[in-house]
């Protein structure tokens, strides 16, 4: 797998989990991965940005028009990321919008009884979408060992509902949360 993704929200939307659940997990599936991240004002809500390469890379950082997959938690977060997503790249937007792979993580989060999870829904969504050359397990795995014990049951359920929405979407049966343009192919 040869891959640039570029992930990016807010401060407290969970982005640093999110990248070393998917880094840690693209590990494990047997891909050379390399990460950084900036932090920015974070702690007050700031932009936050992880870079992340699977293949054979010296660097983590992904210039502009690089990134193949550009993934954002909060929409005001796209307008600002977009020109690292190359030519024909895809960008994977939390938003209760639809449109092509635009899914309400946060709604799904909240209807799950994890209203903190929707980074994970985002994630198993974009995991989804890289089947079959991964699966899931071994995020659902690193997921279980970086959680604490009371978001555990959450955090699992969280990533296995994004991997799910994909999965109907792919096979039209969405009920309206998920892909919008797999639906109409």
């Amino acid at each position: 797998m040869d891959l640039k993704i570029v992930i990016a929200g807010l401060g407290g939307e969970g982005i640093i989990f999110m990248t070393r659940v998917l880094v840690e997990g693209l590990y494990r599936c047997g891909q050379p991965v390399i990460s950084t991240e900036t932090h920015g004002m974070a702690m007050r809500g700031g932009s936050v940005i992880s870079q992340i390469k699977v293949g054979d890379y010296r660097s983590p950082l992904i210039r502009y028009r690089e990134a193949d997959l550009l993934v954002v938690t909060a929409v005001e977060e796209a307008q600002r990321t977009l020109p690292y997503l190359k030519e024909g790249g895809i960008i994977f937007k939390n938003t209760p919008q639809r449109g092509a792979h635009c899914i309400d993580a946060s709604g799904i989060a909240l209807r799950i009884g994890n209203p903190r999870g929707g980074n994970l829904v985002l994630l198993g969504y974009v995991l989804a979408h890289l089947a079959p050359a991964i699966s899931l397990e071994p995020f659902l795995e690193v997921t279980e060992e970086l959680t604490p014990e009371r978001f555990l049951t959450g955090n699992l359920k969280a990533l296995q509902e994004g991997w799910q929405k994909a999965s109907q979407a792919n096979k039209g049966e969405d009920k309206g949360e998920g892909d919008q343009a797999a639906r109409d192919n």
